[in-house]
């Protein structure tokens, strides 16, 4: 099978690409540098309609996103390029050779919910130009029938200099004692890469198509989140709890429970785990050094 990757150097595409390749699959890169084809899509966007066409891949993942609130709200041209524009031409160039094409979305949808899990039918809210533009380019990849979007809160290891992830975040804040304030009012059902990976290997098999939550089998706040990850590595003293509010530049979700009972229906050969068993599983990659690992290979 092959499967092409666009985004390969991001969080997702790297924990993609190494879950794929260990499963023997034919996996083309983009990405803007060391990648099979180096392509930067904010300025040539359209190029990737020319690399689908002529590799012809049975899948095509797009992990590209400009996922920064802030970013996205001060440039929102850009962010219409990446997270919906480019999403239009992939899918326009998988219906001309026919390749299934997955989507990766968000779950910025949701608001005043507390800790409801929802579900791919529930009415979403677009509340700053992340939600609008990744809205959007859920529409477009569905313009094409067979396709998959998929809404998920990922967390991992990415090691880009000047741009943590949430959990490496937390990881440098807790190895530099510093306190860390998790807000007891801001709520997600987060996984983690690695499980994703997983969960999505066997979904491609199925060639599941429309909107799927793919997300943790609880919703629990960032404070219990970021204070049971902190516990594990024995500093749970430093993290407070706190209460999230809204910026004047910008307006967050904070209500981004998922439902996976459609998920569950679908799944045969994994099971979706706890936020306690994601929690440890990034525990355990971390104490087996793969965020350093990681800015080693960088």
């Amino acid at each position: 099978m092959k499967i092409l990757l666009v985004g390969a150097n991001g969080m997702l595409g790297k924990a993609l690409f190494t879950h794929f390749t260990k499963e023997k699959l034919n996996i083309i890169t983009v990405a803007r540098n060391k990648s099979d084809y180096e392509l930067d899509l904010l300025f040539e966007g359209e190029q990737i309609i020319k690399i689908i066409e002529q590799e012809k891949p049975d899948v095509v993942v797009n992990c590209a996103a400009i996922v920064n609130l802030k970013y996205c709200e001060k440039n929102p041209g850009e962010a219409y390029i990446i997270n919906a524009r480019i999403p239009a031409f992939i899918a326009l160039a998988c219906k001309n050779v026919n390749s299934y094409y997955i989507q990766i979305s968000t779950d910025h949808y949701y608001t005043n919910d507390n800790i409801k899990q929802h579900n791919e039918l529930d009415q979403v809210r677009l509340l700053n130009e992340y939600a609008r533009t990744k809205y959007a380019g859920e529409i477009f990849a569905l313009n094409y029938e067979n396709s998959l979007v998929i809404r998920t809160n990922i967390l991992g290891f990415r090691n880009k200099l000047n741009q943590p992830t949430f959990i490496e975040w937390i990881v440098k804040s807790l190895e530099t004692n510093q306190t860390i304030t998790g807000f007891d009012n801001y709520y997600t059902s987060s996984i983690d890469i690695y499980s994703f990976a997983e969960i999505l290997r066997e979904l491609i098999d199925y060639r599941v198509t429309g909107i799927l939550n793919i997300a943790s089998y609880d919703v629990i706040s960032k404070y219990e989140f970021i204070h049971s990850f902190a516990r594990h590595l024995g500093y749970n003293d430093l993290v407070i709890k706190g209460e999230m509010i809204n910026e004047k530049e910008i307006t967050r979700a904070e209500s981004l429970g998922l439902n996976i009972g459609k998920l569950t229906y679908y799944l045969k050969n994994h099971t979706i785990p706890t936020s306690e068993e994601v929690i440890l599983k990034l525990v355990k990659k971390y104490k087996e050094g793969a965020f350093y690992e990681l800015q080693k290979s960088n």
